[in-house]
């Protein structure tokens, strides 16, 4: 980081009750296809935390020895995060508002839970509570350049990430509950992604395939092939972007397939993409909000955020609930730098 860049943080923050995020950065983060764009129990909602987080003076590595990682002050997550933004303008998250300005490029790997957000600060896995806290989830000495995007499990208190154990990359499930010691740790390919976790089984992906993992019995069992990728898995329902699922692990779980970008209920009952409708996995009736909109994603307590385009412009935000499909109206988004964005997610 640049000395006038520095000065130039330093200075918004000494004036401003809160820190300022940098949303172009967040927004080439998360635009990667894969399902970055989701948001497991608000994985790239998180990438707004992180962005609110690294821009505080001591969130280098450099300084984190002296002056420690700064607090962002409460949030409020008992409505779920409800983390949305007008891009260079404001962002709004965990019942407060952020100013957004362009400041320097950020890790934006993460995942929101009704735990914290868990993300990756210079290769540290991290937890930022709803306190405004921020502690390490793991040793320093597991910092390394493996940083999978975290998944967090619907059913459990449950969250899977990547960390470096003697320069070889592991997952690491962790029971937010009893933090104490991991539910396990495996061994992994640089190349492996965590795809999902689910009822406490995760999905990892390599290039020679994915693999359901059930950490506590060990079991490693085939899912598919390397050309199908897993947009989501809740609640044993598998929503697959390619072949369908043909290994053994897939017998026992619902498959259906879906866009990449595609997301599922926290039940695994309905589906979420680009429609106010949602579509159900079982043959039952489908979910429809009470609010037509443009833009959705799954918050962290399962409800829909959902924006829409307002007449005299900005867009009005809504939090609606599943299943019933009521919304309530979060109030007007101006909109001052494009379309209104769910961080990391482009529905």
């Amino acid at each position: 980081m640049s000395t006038d860049l520095a000065e130039q943080i330093r200075a918004l923050v000494d004036a401003l009750p809160v820190p300022p995020g940098d949303l172009d950065a967040v927004r080439r983060g998360g635009g990667r296809i894969r399902a970055r764009r989701r948001v497991a129990a608000g994985a790239g909602v998180a990438a707004l935390v992180c962005a609110a987080v690294a821009l505080w003076p001591g969130a280098d590595d450099g300084a984190r020895s002296e002056r420690g990682l700064e607090p962002v002050g409460p949030l409020d997550f008992s409505q779920g995060l409800r983390a949305y933004a007008d891009p260079y303008n404001e962002i709004h998250l965990g019942g407060r508002t952020f100013p957004a300005d362009q400041l320097g490029d950020l890790d934006v790997d993460g995942a929101a839970t009704p735990y914290g957000v868990v993300f990756y600060d210079d290769g540290l896995v991290s937890l930022l509570s709803e306190s405004g806290d921020i502690t390490a989830l793991e040793p320093a000495s597991t910092r390394g350049d493996y940083h999978p995007t975290p998944m967090a499990d619907a059913q459990q208190p449950l969250v899977a990430y990547g960390v470096t154990i003697d320069g070889t990359p592991h997952v690491v499930v962790h029971d937010f509950e009893d933090p104490d010691e991991p539910v396990a740790t495996k061994a992994v390919s640089q190349d492996t992604e965590i795809e999902g976790i689910d009822g406490g089984r995760v999905v990892l992906w390599s290039p020679d395939g994915s693999q359901v993992w059930d950490p506590r019995s060990g079991d490693v069992t085939d899912l598919g092939g390397p050309k199908t990728r897993i947009a989501d898995f809740r609640g044993g329902v598998v929503l697959h972007f390619g072949p369908a699922p043909d290994g053994p692990a897939a017998a026992d779980l619902r498959l259906v397939s879906g866009a990449i970008d595609a997301q599922l209920t926290h039940d695994g009952g309905h589906v979420l993409y680009w429609s106010n409708k949602l579509e159900s996995t079982d043959g039952s009736a489908p979910i429809v909000l009470d609010e037509k909109a443009t833009f959705f994603t799954v918050d962290t307590d399962g409800s829909i955020l959902a924006a829409a385009f307002a007449k005299g412009g900005g867009a009005e935000v809504y939090d609606c609930e599943v299943p019933s499909g009521r919304c309530e109206d979060l109030g007007h988004l101006p909109l001052t730098g494009g379309d209104p964005m769910f961080m990391g997610n482009d529905m």
